[in-house]
């Protein structure tokens, strides 16, 4: 169950926490107060959608915390340590932060995590019923996973061992369609290929041959002018009386005349020694290389000639040239996926026949299941009309088998209903009110939690289109729901707030710099005082105050 929530700086909420109890509990306070912010923050703490648009004008982030109690050996306990998540004292702190740039983190008891992963133990943690949900009920194609939802477990693990032979039905036939298209082209695309194939290989292209070939070029290219200045450079270096070496020599018949005098100076005619066997060594060198290099004009043409044809290719294909052999690697693959279509059609299609005859079985098991499941669901959701104040309606659910497979097997599902007696049964959408769509959103609700046992239920506005008796009933109905689940619901109805254990009001305040929403648990008397605003408006009366008394204490007895 949600023990603590936490908001700071979220939209209107500047600074709250609130400690929830067990069973019932119930906000309540003016429109535009900010009571359903209260469920789009717990919303957003289980993953839901963030925006910088959440956090309040004038602050850098918003943050949201709860605490959650779980079971010591519940399956979520299992799942949190596999991801290095360890529960303390059965106790989980999920954080999320929004910050005005629009990023976005979350951590579980300081662990971050991603969104994906928070989203998937949402489920395990709370169930929340919002507005969506009441339109959803409305669509058709909404209403098999309703059901599939209420058929429990048996049905969920057939369903998801359909799903994943779907998935791999849907790859495989579009695998076949997309041969077939090339099918159509095969001879076309097998002598492109095949010439692309042909021209790049004749072209002998090498990865990096490019850098080699143009050195090479530059250097043939200039050997003229390379060989002159080289020569220059060993005539510096070893010939003529004002070449290095001389000057080298003649310090170093300077330095002999006083070497004996001190080791150090015997050091220096060593060194120098070696300065001039290095000098004549380098002079040595470059001679040799001009010897060496000459001009060879076959050997630059052909060099042109491959660089050009290099540069073709890669103007050609507008790519490097460990592109282009890149290409023809998957040109070469590609051929040969050609050559072989029929036989890789071949095994595709018995492929398909055997996922489809796999789930031809499952899809007959998912049907056989749905109508087992559904004459207990269909009396169990007219129980559930009646005691809220639908007493002559009717339910059914409707089957037809279709031939194509879906993703939940051949069965198309529908809602039908009939609110009065001697009123034949009809889609949903056709003849349901707001209050209707309350109450039986609040029914099936009530089934699926029933199956899932999820610790907590969250109700926004349930009370929509109801009021008088049927508010009552629907109150009550939460009431009986509380002592199972805890249940947190918003409300604008009397009857409602009256029947919750735990009482919240939020309501809009300002000064003279902000406008922010205030959060307080209310003490006996100051329920019976918003339950009586609620029960008359503004103008709170003293019989309003003692029908809100009474509502209260007939609640709790």
């Amino acid at each position: 169950m949600l023990l603590n929530l936490s908001i700071l700086n979220f939209i209107i909420f500047e600074k709250i926490f609130m400690d929830f109890t067990e069973g019932f509990n119930v906000f309540t306070g003016e429109t535009g107060a900010g009571k359903s912010m209260i469920i789009d923050s717990i919303n957003l703490l289980l993953g839901g959608k963030s925006s910088k648009d959440f956090v309040r004008k004038g602050c850098q982030k918003t943050t949201v915390q709860g605490s959650f109690s779980i079971e010591p050996h519940s399956q979520l306990n299992e799942i949190l340590r596999n991801h290095q998540i360890e529960p303390e004292d059965d106790t989980l702190i999920i954080t999320r932060e929004i910050f005005d740039n629009g990023r976005s983190l979350a951590k579980i008891n300081d662990t971050m995590v991603n969104l994906l992963f928070l989203k998937s133990i949402s489920r395990y943690l709370l169930d929340i019923h919002g507005q969506y949900d009441q339109q959803s009920i409305l669509d058709s194609n909404e209403h098999i996973i309703i059901l599939d939802k209420m058929c429990g477990d048996e049905l969920t693990s057939t369903l998801n061992s359909y799903q994943s032979l779907y998935g791999q039905y849907l790859n495989t036939r579009s695998e076949i369609s997309k041969l077939l298209g090339l099918n159509k082209e095969k001879a076309s695309r097998i002598d492109y290929l095949k010439f692309q194939i042909e021209e790049i290989e004749k072209a002998s292209l090498k990865s990096n041959e490019e850098a080699d070939l143009f050195s090479e070029f530059n250097i043939l290219s200039n050997i003229n002018d390379i060989k002159l200045h080289l020569s220059n450079a060993a005539l510096q270096l070893n010939t003529g009386e004002h070449s290095v070496n001389e000057k080298l020599a003649e310090g170093l018949r300077s330095i002999k005349k006083v070497a004996h005098i001190d080791e150090a100076i015997k050091a220096f005619e060593m060194d120098l020694e070696l300065m001039i066997d290095n000098a004549q060594e380098l002079s040595y060198r470059i001679l040799s290389y001009i010897d060496e290099r000459e001009v060879d004009d076959e050997r630059l043409a052909f060099l042109d000639e491959r660089l050009e044809l290099i540069n073709r290719f890669k103007r050609k294909y507008n790519m490097s040239i460990e592109e282009i052999l890149l290409f023809r690697d998957k040109a070469v693959k590609e051929l040969k996926a050609l050559i072989d279509i029929e036989e890789t059609l071949l095994k595709l299609r018995d492929s398909l026949a055997d996922i489809e005859k796999q789930m031809n079985v499952l899809a007959d098991l998912l049907h056989k299941l749905r109508i087992e499941k559904a004459v207990l669901i269909e009396n169990a959701i007219i129980s559930q009309l009646h005691s809220l104040n639908m007493k002559d309606a009717n339910f059914k659910i409707s089957f037809s088998n279709e031939e194509d497979f879906n993703s939940y097997g051949k069965d198309q599902v529908h809602f039908l209903i009939s609110t009065n007696l001697g009123v034949a049964l009809m889609p949903l959408e056709k003849i349901l009110s707001g209050g209707e769509v309350s109450r039986i959103m609040l029914a099936i609700k009530s089934i699926i939690n029933e199956i899932d046992e999820v610790p907590t239920m969250i109700f926004d506005e349930i009370d929509t289109g109801i009021s008088g008796k049927t508010a009552h009933l629907v109150g009550e109905k939460i009431k009986l729901l509380s002592s199972h689940h805890q249940i947190i619901c918003v409300t604008h109805s009397p009857q409602i707030a009256s029947a919750a254990d735990t009482h919240f009001k939020i309501e809009k305040v300002s000064d003279h710099t902000s406008t922010y929403s205030l959060i307080t648990r209310l003490a006996m008397e100051e329920r019976v005082v918003e339950v009586a605003r609620l029960l008359s408006g503004r103008d709170i009366t003293e019989n309003s105050l003692r029908n809100a008394e009474e509502m209260i204490h007939l609640k709790r007895n």
